[in-house]
């Protein structure tokens, strides 16, 4: 039974001498492994169509329930991230939360794409001299690789189901508020008048001031072609990215170690 279908390669695994088993983000299928034989010979026709962070046209053998690649054909490849150990490793957390939270053999709405623009836009961000420190990203503001990485989190985060509610304060609905608090664990803002240290940890809850709860509105609420186009000051960039790491990382109860070394690396 052939399958004919595009996707990220987002993970590999050398198997044998000259074979490799990828696994490979799809819309239709979720995150699928897939055996590519002799991928590793220097000759072999699909070694670049499987190649780590490569979007490819896949032709698939299934045989039971392992599927092998028959023929793969590239459409873009991103390359240009592994001259970078900053935007290297943080598509290596990008790849590790998508397959985190990707069931296999189950459709992926909407993922593919996502996961794609997501790396173009980091991608661009190592174009010029310094990846980490003076890239480019969208519509030519200045953005930083762990801006990227925030835009991903609280995006990915609506994309699985675990968005925040940010429209109002859940008690008094007040859009707008001279300080609203962001509670991680009940994924919701409230207004200071009705806020109480109750409702969360001390480690659990935010102050969003009016830039930093627009900038969350924005990204949650646009569509994944202009997530990454939108202006913040430098430090509630760096609140944003704190704040929208804590938000997924407590909802998924868990850690990742390619989280860890970009830490180490930016």
């Amino acid at each position: 039974m052939l399958n004919t279908l595009k996707g990220i390669v987002i993970g590999q695994r050398n198997v044998g001498e000259n074979s490799r088993f990828i696994d490979i983000l799809t819309e239709e299928l979720g995150v699928i492994e897939v055996t590519a034989h002799a991928t590793r010979k220097i000759n072999s026709k699909n070694a670049g169509s499987t190649a780590l962070f490569t979007y490819s046209r896949f032709c698939l053998n299934k045989s039971k329930s392992r599927y092998s690649i028959n023929s793969a054909e590239p459409i873009y490849s991103f390359h240009k991230l592994s001259a970078d150990f900053t935007a290297l490793s943080l598509a290596a957390y990008f790849a590790d939360l998508v397959k985190y939270t990707s069931a296999s053999e189950q459709k992926a709405d909407g993922l593919l794409r996502f996961l794609a623009i997501s790396l173009y836009e980091l991608e661009k961000s190592c174009r010029g001299a310094h990846c980490a420190s003076e890239n480019i990203i969208g519509d030519g503001r200045a953005m930083r690789a762990p801006t990227i990485k925030a835009v991903f989190e609280l995006k990915l985060s609506q994309i699985l189901g675990l968005s925040p509610d940010l429209i109002a304060c859940a008690e008094c609905f007040s859009y707008e508020h001279d300080e609203m608090f962001f509670v991680v664990n009940e994924g919701k803002i409230f207004c200071g008048d009705c806020f109480s240290d109750a409702k969360c940890g001390d480690d659990t809850r935010f102050v969003l001031n009016s830039a930093l709860l627009r900038a969350m509105r924005f990204i949650i609420f646009s569509p994944n072609e202009k997530i990454y186009k939108f202006e913040l000051g430098e430090k509630n960039l760096r609140e944003l990215a704190f704040i929208t790491e804590k938000y997924l990382l407590y909802h998924l109860g868990r850690g990742f170690k390619t989280l860890d070394y970009f830490k180490k690396v930016k």
